[in-house]
């Protein structure tokens, strides 16, 4: 027969195991995506883009970052948006430097921080108005629009 001291540790050692893996695996995701293609690669001003993201963990505080695809169509060195969350809208402004985009085959792909602070909420969903705030009312050579809300780590990766 074996030890029976061994045969405890043994039990306890898988117990402690299993006991890790069940909390980790029950964890929450740490983000949410949405990404919107537009119609022929153009945007209309009055194309009021409407995004409803899940929103993982409604204790934690989230940032915000924007995607944008663009073609070699687009025609402009910055991008103006106005988005709104909830309450008030801001118009930001985003310098297009091709040197700092990603590129993916014939498009530039660009990710811009939405808010350094980050933010609460305590819905189940957070819901996001974006319009573009260009010279032009139809914007040619936007492929897709995206946001990506991430837990706030604060400093953890």
């Amino acid at each position: 027969m074996g030890n029976p001291i061994f045969k405890i540790h043994k039990v306890k050692k898988m117990f402690f195991r299993s006991l890790f893996l069940a909390a980790v695996s029950c964890a929450p995701p740490a983000a949410s995506h949405l990404q919107l293609n537009l119609p022929d690669r153009e945007w209309d001003r009055f194309n009021r883009l409407e995004m409803v993201l899940p929103v993982p963990d409604n204790t934690a505080r989230y940032k915000t970052s924007l995607d944008v695809r663009l073609s070699g169509d687009y025609a402009h060195a910055y991008l103006s948006l106005v988005v709104a969350r909830s309450g008030p809208a801001d118009t930001l402004w985003f310098s297009l430097n091709p040197d700092k985009a990603i590129r993916s085959g014939q498009f530039l792909d660009y990710r811009f921080d939405l808010d350094t602070v980050g933010f609460y909420t305590h819905t189940p969903f957070c819901n996001w108005r974006l319009s573009h705030n260009m010279p032009e009312r139809t914007l040619h050579g936007i492929v897709s629009v995206g946001l990506t809300m991430k837990k706030d780590r604060h400093g953890q990766r």
